[in-house]
């Protein structure tokens, strides 16, 4: 597999849009995995663990990333 910037060969993926990266263009994020409940109102009152964050997740540094507020 080639990188998508430079054509080289790829050493990962990128976790947010599956790009393929060399390890020149390889860039990390944290990457939020999960779900939520949109209103308040459904929120159990001693919360729950619904989510999982990855630290230092590879990112080709080109898609862009939007976070959506839930809670």
């Amino acid at each position: 597999m080639k990188c998508h910037t430079c054509e080289s060969e790829a050493r990962a993926i990128c976790k947010f849009c599956g790009r393929a990266v060399c390890k020149e263009h390889a860039k990390t994020g944290d990457y939020y995995s999960g779900f939520g409940q949109k209103l308040k109102e459904h929120l159990w009152p001693s919360g729950s663990n619904t989510g999982v964050i990855v630290k230092d997740a590879i990112w080709c540094g080109e898609c862009n990333v939007e976070f959506q507020r839930t809670y």
